[in-house]
């Protein structure tokens, strides 16, 4: 078997302690390997859904799990289920969403490269559920070990009867294909997935009719991210009772975090839900006294102090501290980091990220991002700090999908916990953490009118 280091591409490192649930065959055993996949249990799963539990019974098993989709929005997977099942018409697809939308969470491309048929045994068991005969893997073109694994394991397992014409022997027949495609932030929201899929440029449309009544060609479709279904497949081989064993009564099961910054080694981990974010920072090595906030769910996630760090990694009580799970990244800032600093090249990502369709979010994060630049820079006008929540707000009032509605969050997050920073930059030109060098940038002739000749250009002002 190869060695742990060459089985993962060298981005995705998994970190020590944790748990084990969907890590538990990656990086250990060889993902190209079916009879290796097989002896850990793969396609027991699909098995016993197909043969004792039927559609109806498997939607029960997940409803019994009380799992909720992985991609940040915390929907009951359950309830998708039923209504693609539910939907009108013979054809229906299965979409999962690996896209990579959120380039720093890793969860999705480390089981898509280190245990593929754990993947793929989720995808062909909602498809089996919903009743969809057809399923994508739709994977961004960049991760080229991905790719190459999942088209091996789709053709070992057409080869084994696990997918394709009449699946296990059963009148039960479900088509599988992998797509690659661009990644782009975007992408992470279905509608815009969908749309590349079918050929046009990926972008969101307004919602409902929602993807399970009309979605890629207007075929009722189901769209869910690598790490659900991975989840999927473990609850149909261990149950629905030994999945709510870990986690919390509300969200049961755990979670893929990537964890990045200011820790001793940044990587991957796997955490039971709930976990206080302070001990998933710990098991990268940092949670020390340096650290002075973490920002959790990526580009559209939130900051949260030192002094929040107890708070359950979990959808309420991030939604309501202003933060979010989002595709699972937590980037960790010490005292040495400018939270002005951090939230303005957080946004900046989302600006360029941003597809354009929506004039808030196109014209709106970019303004953002100049009054951030004014602030750095000690040159604000009056009301900019005004101007930041007012039009956050307006931007999430008219939002197309979340990427336009959670830009702000990174910035406004910042402004309420470290509302001091913002202030000393645009009122002193003083970066507090020391990390920034901003001052009074002079206007051309102020050096000869207030009799400074000879000043250097853009130097502080008395």
């Amino acid at each position: 078997m190869a060695e742990p280091t060459a089985i993962l591409s060298p981005q995705i490192r998994l970190l020590p302690g944790g748990e084990r649930r969907l890590l538990a065959g990656v990086g250990t055993r060889d993902p190209e390997s079916l009879p290796a996949a097989r002896r850990a249990g793969a396609y027991k799963g699909l098995t016993r859904a197909i043969n004792r539990l039927g559609p109806d019974g498997t939607i029960a098993e997940i409803e019994g799990a009380r799992l909720r989709g992985r991609g940040g929005g915390g929907f009951p997977t359950a309830v998708k289920w039923h209504d693609l099942r539910a939907a009108p018409g013979e054809r229906k697809i299965v979409v999962a969403n690996l896209m990579g939308a959120d380039v720093t969470a890793l969860g999705d491309r480390a089981l898509a490269e280190g245990d593929p048929h754990l993947v793929l045994e989720g995808l062909l068991v909602a498809a089996f559920a919903a009743g969809a005969s057809e399923a994508i893997l739709a994977v961004r073109r960049d991760w080229t070990v991905a790719i190459a694994r999942l088209r091996a394991a789709v053709a070992d397992a057409e080869k084994a009867r696990f997918a394709g014409y009449l699946v296990m022997g059963t009148d039960v027949s479900v088509s599988v294909s992998v797509w690659e495609g661009s990644g782009a932030l975007v992408a992470g929201e279905e509608t815009a997935l969908l749309a590349a899929l079918a050929g046009d440029r990926g972008m969101p449309v307004i919602r409902p009719p929602y993807p399970t009544e009309r979605g890629l060609n207007g075929a009722p479709t189901l769209v869910h991210n690598a790490e659900t279904l991975a989840h999927v497949a473990w609850i149909l081989r261990h149950t629905a009772t030994e999945f709510r064993k870990l986690g919390t009564p509300v969200t049961p099961g755990t979670r893929l975090v990537s964890i990045s910054g200011h820790v001793a080694t940044p990587g991957l981990a796997e955490v039971a839900m709930g976990t206080p974010i302070a001990a998933i920072i710990g098991l990268a090595g940092g949670g020390s006294g340096t650290t002075k906030a973490a920002f959790v769910g990526g580009p559209g996630g939130g900051a949260l102090s030192a002094a929040e760090l107890s708070t359950p990694y979990d959808y309420e009580p991030l939604h309501a501290a202003g933060a979010g799970l989002g595709m699972g990244a937590l980037l960790v800032a010490n005292t040495e980091t400018c939270m002005v600093d951090t939230a303005r090249f957080l946004l900046d990502y989302s600006a360029r990220e941003a597809c354009g369709k929506a004039v808030p979010c196109r014209i709106g994060t970019r303004r953002l991002v100049e009054a951030l630049d004014r602030i750095l820079a000690a040159t604000p006008r009056p009301d900019d700090l005004v101007l930041l929540r007012a039009l956050s707000r307006k931007m999430a009032d008219t939002a197309l999908c979340k990427l336009e509605a959670r830009a702000p969050a990174p910035m406004l997050t910042t402004l309420d916990r470290f509302d001091d920073e913002y202030r000393a930059h645009a009122e002193r030109g003083e970066c507090l953490a020391g990390a920034c060098r901003t001052e009074r940038v002079a206007p051309l002739l102020a050096p000869l009118a207030d009799g400074l000749a000879g000043a250097p250009l853009g130097s502080a002002r008395p």
